[in-house]
């Protein structure tokens, strides 16, 4: 899809909408924003097909104003930017009328052989983010799911000095009502703070196999025969341990690669039920609009959303749907990627849901 087929797409969409029977989750125009994160692009980044700037002015062409980063990639010599630098990246939020929505934190775990970082090293490098990301003018930053709580304790007092909202990211395989939830809830009350909350993530409402995993698992080598009886099972609910012995009676090996083994994914992921987000809503601060596929039909292949933004709307969330796409990481070997193409189909569809077409 072109940017010229995209635009008329938008200005067609209305009449889409009018005749859609699932109009009635959207029938008031939502204050729902809509942005995107960087991370989208990676492919394009990494091929230098695309530069940060040609990121953003994609995303303001699409109608949307979020911009999400992950520092270490799209940030020149991070931690530390020179003040040139940081001037053009605010000269880009002015000229393309966007705005930093969140930044991305991660924790350097492995930058030592044989010992892992210490909780000063980590507090520092929690420090060194949000020293960043209020040069940048974030005012959220996600910490990882696998922060631990007590860090995420003593970030406090420097969140509310710089006045950013921690939000730490609930992602697949974390359950919505479990105990590392329930951890953050607790600091949150014990210390009064509106600076920490959440960053769901759209891993979370998985409904049907991953199209473009099982796809690249079957050219990866896994007969076609166990990559559907893999799907089948964890769609029809069958035990994971039952599934993966059912697995290797029938042939199923491989070695741990990247994310794990194709079993180990399937078997991460699991709709919970999108409700259980409502006692989070007045804590959350950003979402992960995760996205693996959208079909030229502007339908997400995997998730639900027609079923995630009706409750989101019904918590009166205001804050960003941040397009993530990670179909990309699956399609490499096979065909060359079009983030772009990816990205607007999801806005397309998120401005139908959102009734803003």
């Amino acid at each position: 899809m072109t940017r010229k087929d995209f635009l008329k797409t938008l200005a067609g969409a209305a009449t889409v909408v009018a005749s859609n029977p699932a109009r009635s989750a959207a029938e008031v125009k939502s204050t729902m924003k809509r942005g995107v994160s960087l991370y989208s692009y990676q492919e394009e980044i990494y091929t230098h097909t695309m530069t940060v700037e040609d990121c953003i002015r994609e995303v303001a062409e699409m109608g949307a104003d979020g911009i999400e980063i992950i520092a270490e990639e799209f940030v020149p010599n991070f931690p530390s930017p020179s003040d040139q630098w940081v001037d053009q990246w605010h000269g880009w939020m002015d000229k393309y009328h966007t705005v930093p929505s969140c930044y991305d934190q991660f924790l350097e775990t492995k930058i030592h052989k044989g010992r892992p970082v210490s909780g000063d090293e980590s507090l520092e490098m929690l420090t060194r983010d949000l020293e960043l990301a209020r040069r940048l003018g974030y005012k959220t930053i996600r910490l990882v799911n696998n922060t631990p709580t007590e860090l995420v304790e003593q970030c406090i007092p420097i969140a509310e000095k710089y006045d950013i909202r921690v939000g730490f990211e609930v992602h697949a395989p974390i359950p919505l009502d479990g105990e590392m939830v329930n951890s953050v809830l607790e600091l949150i009350h014990k210390h009064g703070t509106n600076h920490i909350g959440f960053v769901p993530d759209f891993s979370l409402f998985v409904k049907r196999p991953i199209r473009v995993m099982s796809d690249r698992a079957i050219r990866d080598g896994i007969p076609e025969r166990i990559v559907r009886y893999i799907d089948k099972a964890w769609q029809d609910g069958v035990p994971q341990v039952a599934a993966a012995a059912e697995a290797a009676r029938m042939g199923y090996h491989e070695q741990p690669h990247g994310y794990g083994t194709y079993f180990t994914r399937v078997y991460s992921s699991r709709m919970q039920d999108p409700r259980k987000m409502l006692p989070l809503m007045p804590y959350t601060f950003h979402t992960h609009a995760k996205f693996w596929e959208v079909t030229e039909d502007f339908r997400e292949y995997s998730i639900p959303y027609d079923e995630i933004i009706p409750v989101l709307q019904e918590g009166r969330y205001e804050h960003y749907l941040s397009s993530e796409f990670e179909g990309q990481r699956y399609t490499q070997d096979a065909s060359e990627t079009d983030s772009c193409e990816q990205v607007r189909r999801h806005h397309v569809m998120m401005k139908r849901l959102l009734g803003q077409a």
